[in-house]
């Protein structure tokens, strides 16, 4: 009988191995120097690639912004030429500098008389220095039939 306590006894054919039934006796384990800095090199290139990739998408995504924010103020330009009473209308152009997330603008505002009864409204909006994005937005009005 086996007192409470005791610890299990392994049976005998357990114990008793010899070293042709175990698998891997006699050979090495783990990773040798070369191949450590074969993958540490693969891993370094990856992070790199990734950096750049990141930088670019940065750069695209503070495009997106300014470009959303230049269209919206072209259009509003635009809308409100469009509103004024076509016969308060004069041709002509004018130009002023807008800033846009701390980038420079130039807005060229453009009307001009096609026909007596219409007109073609042109904004435009350029960087200044001519780097980044720029929009232009043409509409016509004309007057009421």
């Amino acid at each position: 009988m086996r007192e409470l306590g005791a610890r299990p006894i392994a049976p005998l054919h357990l114990l008793s191995r010899s070293a042709d039934s175990c698998p891997g006796v006699g050979l090495r384990t783990g990773f040798t120097l070369i191949e450590v800095i074969g993958a540490l090199v693969i891993f370094a290139a990856g992070i790199l690639m990734i950096m750049q990739v990141s930088g670019a998408l940065t750069t695209q995504m503070r495009y997106a912004g300014v470009r959303s924010q230049i269209v919206a103020l072209a259009n509003e330009q635009v809308d409100s030429i469009e509103s004024t009473p076509f016969d308060s209308l004069t041709a002509g152009s004018a130009e002023d500098t807008v800033t846009v997330q701390g980038w420079a603008y130039r807005r060229l505002v453009s009307v001009t008389t096609l026909t007596p009864v219409l007109a073609r409204v042109e904004v435009e909006l350029v960087r200044v220095d001519s780097l980044g994005p720029s929009h232009s937005v043409t509409s016509y009005t004309s007057a009421v039939w």
